[in-house]
């Protein structure tokens, strides 16, 4: 070969490398994450959508808004309500040195609405989500022992009526000794059900369950009060013999109805039925064997003898018809159909860097890709304020072509639906 023809090669050899590496980078160089050089560009950390406090004179909340790398040079403000808010003139909110997040001390229901904080920064105004304060309480009842005497053998319940509060309260029941109310124990069998409404469930009594010794406590556990609130008492100290046996027959006692979910929550489906003996519960999803097994996502093996369906992260692909089937053996078996319903809070399935840094005349691609049930709507903010025509939105990206300088800023995806919404923010800067 001779020395030119060598050149050639060796010149379509680099032209080929050199093409291939403008590809790479074509496909690659854009929309990338802020360097270390410019990853001082601040950014605010991310919020959660609720903040609870509760009322009472020994209580602190705190609303943060700071950025990530904790600049000097932002300017902090807030809204409460979609209106300036003067913390300052709030004798019980102190604001941290430096940065934009406030302290309630002693939080009143007056603080109670939502909050938003702006950063002005060299780059534009970044902004949290709106996060909505709001108190904890739970309106305890006046508590007096009720007194039982069960049939033996025979489905009973003992109630537990759930006050006014907020969030829901997660009950617990528990045995306390009369002699010692210090000594509870906490207790549930293949025989006793706890419902969600609260209400305890005892397929059928037998004598260990009755006792002038100790009465049942239930209590609601809440971020309303520092310690578990007492909602009910109740004492059985004995039993009366069953006069009418019933031959087994299986008596509904709490079955779940048509109901809906919320993807990524756990799910209860319940199918309580008492009589004795006791009845075993089989499960099904639109005609097919749904019991699973222990540790499974979907499982009836959760120390309710079946009388409980457990959904440990519900998917939409759990939407359907379920029906329980229970047999003792001995009466007629028993059904119970319901409907569960999955819908989801708008979720990010993609999103973007926080930071990302692009030359002039690039192309600026923002994913906020999100899923819900149903569809949310998305919207988007430069800088807080609505999105111009500089940009465009099509299957979960945000694109600007031919990025220019003044494109620099803080862009917002709000996507929202019936069951909620999120907050996605990036900032974008052009060099």
């Amino acid at each position: 070969m001779s020395s030119t023809s060598h050149e050639r090669v060796i010149m379509a050899h680099v032209l080929k490398c050199t093409f291939l590496v403008l590809v790479v980078c074509f496909a690659f160089c854009a929309s990338q994450p802020l360097k270390e050089a410019d990853s001082k560009l601040p950014v605010l950390k991310d919020q959660p959508s609720e903040v609870l406090f509760r009322a009472d004179n020994y209580s602190t909340v705190l609303l943060e808004c700071t950025t990530e790398g904790r600049e000097k040079d932002v300017k902090y403000t807030w809204h409460k309500n979609g209106q300036p808010f003067d913390w300052e003139k709030a004798g019980h909110i102190a604001q941290r040195p430096g940065e934009g997040s406030i302290m309630f001390f002693n939080p009143q229901p007056t603080d109670e609405g939502k909050y938003q904080c702006f950063a002005e920064t060299p780059a534009g105004t970044a902004s949290t989500r709106q996060i909505s304060l709001k108190k904890a309480f739970i309106n305890a009842p006046q508590v007096k022992t009720q007194e039982h005497t069960p049939v033996e053998g025979k489905p009973f319940k003992l109630d537990c009526p759930i006050p006014e509060s907020y969030p829901k309260p997660t009950i617990v029941w528990k045995t306390q000794l009369l002699s010692d109310p210090k000594i509870v124990e906490t207790f549930l069998s293949r025989r006793i059900t706890l419902s969600p409404d609260g209400t305890l469930w005892f397929s059928n009594v037998t004598e260990s369950d009755a006792s002038p010794n100790f009465k049942y406590v239930c209590f609601a556990q809440t971020p309303g009060s520092a310690e578990d609130v007492v909602l009910a008492e109740h004492l059985m100290k004995s039993l009366v013999q069953d006069k009418n046996p019933n031959n087994g027959e299986l008596v509904p006692q709490y079955v779940s109805n048509d109901m809906m979910a919320k993807a990524g929550d756990v799910t209860m489906i319940y199918c309580i039925y008492g009589g004795t003996p006791l009845g075993s519960t089989s499960w099904y999803k639109d005609g097919v064997d749904k019991e699973g097994k222990p540790g499974d996502r979907v499982t009836s093996h959760n120390r309710t003898s079946g009388k409980r369906l457990l959904i440990k992260e519900t998917l939409p692909e759990d939407q359907g018809e379920y029906k329980c089937v229970v047999d003792n053996g001995v009466g007629k078996k028993q059904e119970h159909t319901m409907k569960l319903t999955v819908v989801s809070a708008p979720k990010l399935s993609k999103k973007s860097e926080k930071l990302f840094s692009v030359k002039e005349g690039e192309d600026v691609s923002i994913p906020c890709q999100v899923t819900g049930l149903p569809e949310p709507q998305v919207s988007w903010t430069y800088n807080t304020k609505a999105l111009g025509d500089r940009a465009t939105y099509k299957d979960g990206v945000l694109t600007i072509k031919n990025a220019k300088k003044g494109d620099t800023g803080y862009y917002g995806c709000n996507a929202v639906n019936e069951h909620g919404d999120l907050y996605a923010e990036t900032l974008v800067h052009v060099a």
